[in-house]
């Protein structure tokens, strides 16, 4: 495993990495395990980029690559839905690979193919393999994913398509530690979490996710009060706090509140008293794409900072509304459709006012592993 990557500075803008918990600087290099000083402590904190001056008033300008590989992604519509007391839906389920993970994947790719690695590997139940392994093949480098062994034959299919070694492990413990395995080797990267306690994935790769925010700012009409999104481990929901912080510090745009949605009680346990760093389990029924056991302090993070919340959402719930969307012609997972199920809970507890501006993100199609 690398201890820095060999970019050209013209390449990479990054200036140096910060700590989400403690705010240490730390030079830009490989961090599989997130903040050193963090880790040292049994703590799970990712960090996230500081960028070189010249880059404070133009946000497109704030990523790590400006050249990534491009296979149609980004530029997602804003869709109303009139069904629904007109909230607004941004349709992450039109990128090429059918999730919001293509962001990720392309900027994790220009990072890969611009420090030299042969490959990356990625743990994933299926958008996140797919997606890194469609923008690897775009970039030229090789895809590992480690899966579950109920990863489904289509999803296994669509992986070897796109050229990816596929392995299978009955436990995320076994999983993670094949990954970790892997990135032992100087030409692979490792962009999933890879830390026992977990801490996320590759924090160049979350900066991709800014440009949802950016996008949502400008098609909304207005200043967006709320934002309602599924989450995991908070990759996705740090990634559009980061791009609405930055908007916010250059032209004023006020942060929206997040709200993240989860199948039994993570992050909403964490909030009430619980340890960061706990397990938590449970049954997550059909909703994979927002699974596991652990949360960490990029979500917290993002909730906490932004004045949002966690929402229960238990995966009959999730059916209920997906079956709903179905009968109004919508095409997204079920684990998108729990953020529909999640506003339906906040407006009902008027967390969330009818005057109020809200974006519900469908983060996955549902055809994409048919």
């Amino acid at each position: 495993m690398r201890s820095e990557p060999a970019v050209p500075a013209a390449e990479l803008s990054v200036e140096s990495l910060e700590c989400i918990r403690c705010a240490r600087r730390v030079p830009v290099a490989e961090h599989p395990f997130g903040c050193p000083s963090c880790a040292a402590q049994g703590q799970n904190s990712n960090l996230f980029c500081r960028y070189a001056p010249g880059t404070d008033q133009e946000p497109r300008r704030r990523l790590p690559y400006a050249s990534v590989p491009d296979l149609g992604q980004g530029a997602t519509r804003m869709l109303r839905l009139p069904w629904l007391e007109d909230v607004l839906v941004k349709n992450e389920a039109a990128n090429p690979t059918g999730s919001h993970k293509d962001r990720f994947a392309a900027m994790t790719a220009a990072h890969a193919r611009a420090a030299g690695y042969a490959s990356v590997v990625v743990a994933s139940s299926g958008n996140a393999g797919i997606a890194m392994a469609a923008f690897a093949a775009s970039a030229g480098l090789g895809a590992l994913v480690a899966g579950f062994s109920w990863l489904p034959g289509t999803v296994r299919d669509q992986l070897r398509q796109l050229g990816a070694e596929v392995r299978t492990f009955d436990t995320d413990a076994e999983r993670t530690a094949w990954v970790r395995r892997m990135a032992e080797r100087e030409d692979v990267l490792a962009v999933s979490n890879i830390a026992d306690v977990v801490v996320g994935s590759n924090c160049l790769g979350i900066e991709g996710y800014k440009e949802i925010a950016w996008e949502m700012a400008e098609q909304a009409g207005g200043a967006i009060d709320h934002v309602v999104l599924p989450s995991s481990r908070g990759d996705l929901a740090w990634g559009v706090h980061l791009g609405f912080s930055e908007l916010n510090q250059m032209h004023g745009v006020p942060v929206p509140r997040l709200h993240l949605v989860e199948p039994f009680p993570r992050l909403a346990a964490v909030l009430s008293g619980t340890a960061i760093t706990s397990r938590f389990t449970a049954d997550h029924g059909e909703l994979h794409s927002i699974a596991g056991d652990s949360t960490t302090v990029q979500a917290h993070a993002a909730v906490t900072r932004s004045a949002g919340s966690a929402v229960v959402v238990p995966s009959a719930t999730a059916r209920a509304w997906f079956e709903r969307a179905g009968r109004h012609g919508h095409t997204w997972e079920i684990s998108s459709c729990a953020a529909l199920a999640a506003y339906a809970d906040l407006r009902g507890r008027k967390v969330i006012t009818v005057d109020e501006r809200t974006v519900l993100v469908a983060t996955s199609h549902l055809f994409k592993n048919l």
